[in-house]
This record gives structure tokens, sequence and C-alpha cells, in this order.
């Protein structure tokens, strides 16, 4: 049955029980934990060139205390990540992601989908890039330009009524796929986003990988702990 195939695991944040969080070690240490693709933040420096970072301001993984947003790119390339890497840049990114794995980039700046874009044309790597944002304009511009790409929206939409809402703003914006909170993963509501042609997916957090959540039907399950969820899964 459709609801006991696993799903594709993707690790969030490249592994960061294991690995520096946004990191060009986690990426490889996504292959090693069995992973089937690897999550990234992107998001843009002053002078407009995107780097790997999930927060307003790097001080939680580097110590540098202004946003991103108003640190130049030279500043950033300074600043050492727990491991002692320098913030990584979109296209190291590319560089570090192994064979066979898939990227899956989180835009936290919704413009920096503008060299996103740019990048996975520029590479041919249309096969191996998941899009993930909140912005619903920046959906609409990657789905526009990368038919080929699979395009994701994502809200936070727990009661009936909102979650029917945010399916039908993925619609609009040409999404191919939603992530939804791990509150809100129901067999109805995964058979929804299937019904409307979209994928699903979500990303389960501290939270139990409790089994009638494993058996809704999720095509992708993002994990802290990528190894784990697939003996989970195993387990069924």
């Amino acid at each position: 049955m459709r609801f006991m195939e696993p799903p594709s695991i993707i690790a969030h944040r490249t592994c960061p029980a294991d690995e520096a969080e946004n990191s060009l070690a986690g990426i490889r240490k996504a292959a090693e934990l069995g992973a089937n693709g690897v999550e990234i933040d992107l998001r843009m420096s002053l002078d407009q060139r995107p780097f790997l970072i999930h927060d307003r301001t790097m001080r939680r993984t580097t110590g540098w205390r202004l946003p991103i947003a108003l640190t130049p790119s030279f500043l950033v390339r300074r600043q050492r990540l727990p491991n002692g890497e320098r913030v990584p840049s979109l296209g190291e990114a590319f560089d570090a992601l192994p064979d066979a794995l898939a990227l899956a980039v989180d835009v936290k700046t919704p413009w920096a989908i503008v060299p996103l874009v740019r990048e996975i044309k520029r590479r041919g790597m249309e096969n191996r890039t998941l899009i993930w944002c909140q912005s619903e304009r920046a959906c609409a511009y990657a789905a526009k330009r990368l038919p080929g790409v699979e395009v994701a929206y994502l809200k936070t939409a727990l009661a009936p009524a909102a979650q029917m809402a945010f399916l039908d703003t993925a619609q609009a914006v040409g999404a191919r796929a939603v992530s939804t909170h791990w509150r809100a993963v129901s067999v109805e509501h995964v058979a929804d986003a299937h019904s409307r042609g979209l994928r699903i997916f979500s990303w389960h957090d501290e939270y139990e990988l409790a089994s009638e959540k494993l058996r809704a039907g999720l095509d992708i399950l993002i994990t802290d702990f990528p190894r784990q969820a697939r003996e989970a899964y195993a387990a069924l």
C-alpha cells in the first residue's frame, strides 16, 4: 500500500547533530548517513552574494553579530563555523554535493531566488535540486523559470481550513510540492495534497517519529537524524 512506502530522506540543515550546520562537511556527511538529499539555507550578503546561513545574523553559528544582509561578502567569508570552515557560498555547496545526492535549498531571503535560479541553470542541476520557499513571489519566480525543478511552498497551517488555503496558494503560485508542519501531518492532509498533484513533506523537528505520522504517506521526510529515520520506517 502507498502509505507503507518509505519517503525520501532529506538531511536537515546539513546534519547538525553530526557536523556544523550549513557546512560543506555536513553536506558530505549526509551521504554517509544514507540520506537521499541534504538541505541548506540561503541568505544574501550586503553586496548580494548568496551564502549558507539559517538565521538573520551569524551570531549563533559564527559569533558575528550583524545581520548577514548588512555584512559585505568579504566579511562574511572571514567568519568561521564551529568546525573551522568559512561560511560557504552557494557555489561551494554545489561543488561539495556528493554524486546522486539531491540539494534542497530553503530560500530564506526571497531575492536569493534570482542567483539560485541562475546557478542551477548554469550547472544543469535541474534534476538534482529542490527549491523550498515561504515567499509566494519567489516560488512563482522559480516555478516559471525552472519548470523542471520541484518548487515547494512552505507554511505552518494547522487548522483544516488553513491547510486547504495553504494548498490553494501552492497551486496558485505554480508550486509542485508543499512543506507542512509535523503536527499537521495526517493521512487526510497528505491525500488532499496528492489529489491536487502536489508532493508533500515535513520536518519532524524534535517531535517523535510516531507511527501514525510515518504511515501518512509523506513523499519526503526532513530530519536531523537520517539513519534513525530510515530505521524507523524499516521498523514499520
